[in-house]
């Protein structure tokens, strides 16, 4: 990707939705419809233009700017205040979560930590996006590897379901390693999972067969989940989950009312 010259001297970064694709963020369908590449320099100077530019001011502290192989961008945090102005509260949850988690099956480190996150939303206090930060930003988590596993837990715990585990390795009572659910409630023995498309590889389909038959043989509970549920019936999704940990012990009250839908 070339480089954007910058008007009066001043040092341009990418910025906005450029930087999330750069820094690999999930993003909703659609969310990356041109090809514009979004440019930020810094206040006073004058936002660059031209054809296949969007052109950005703003005020930029130091740090707030790294460069990735060798490009230089807004830092990921800083890149998240942005997308704030434009993402819903479930996705600047979950690009969150993608910042603060990394995925070490991908050896992707963590890109910032949760602090990072508040530290450049309350340099933006006031700003474009600043009620969608704040209401994402109690509900990050470290410990989501995907967008949707992001949006299964939120689902969960509108519904007045107790916070899950997430991706933590479960035992059973006698120490047997079960496996690593994407969401887990070892008190009440259950467990989800989120199928997305890469499950159905043979050898991830016949080594998730292996975990759920641990997981069962130690009297667990599992729910399976995929996109269609996630996406489609998400109340539907949410009885289920409740009802697999009321006959498990919970005795809390599920609300199914107003949960919504997600974006695909």
């Amino acid at each position: 990707m070339p480089g954007v010259p910058a008007e009066d001297g001043a040092a341009a970064v990418f910025s906005h939705l450029t930087a999330a694709e750069l820094f690999g963020f999930p993003l909703p369908l659609g969310a990356l419809t041109a090809d514009d590449l979004h440019v930020t320099v810094p206040s006073p100077a004058r936002a660059p233009g031209g054809r296949g530019v969007v052109g950005h001011r703003a005020v930029l502290a130091s740090g707030e700017t790294v460069e990735v192989g060798g490009l230089p961008l807004v830092a990921p945090a800083v890149a998240w205040c942005q997308l704030a102005e434009s993402l819903g509260t479930d996705d600047a949850v979950a690009v969150a979560d993608f910042i603060v988690t990394g995925n070490p099956y991908l050896g992707r480190l963590p890109l910032a930590g949760f602090d990072d996150l508040v530290a450049a939303s309350a340099a933006r206090t006031g700003r474009a996006g600043h009620r969608t930060r704040t209401a994402a930003l109690p509900l990050v988590r470290d410990g989501p590897l995907s967008r949707p596993e992001t949006f299964v837990r939120l689902l969960v715990l509108r519904a007045g379901l107790p916070e899950p585990l997430i991706n933590a390795v479960c035992y059973s009572d006698d120490g047997t390693r079960l496996g690593m659910p994407d969401l887990a409630w070892p008190e009440y023995r259950v467990a989800g999972q989120y199928e997305g498309d890469h499950h159905r590889s043979t050898q991830q389909f016949r080594g998730d067969i292996r975990r759920d038959e641990r997981f069962l043989d130690h009297d667990w509970k599992i729910v399976k989940v995929t996109a269609d549920d996630l996406f489609g019936r998400p109340v539907e999704l949410a009885d289920r989950f409740a009802r697999r940990l009321t006959a498990q012990g919970w005795t809390g009250r599920v609300r199914l009312r107003h949960l919504g839908h997600f974006g695909r």
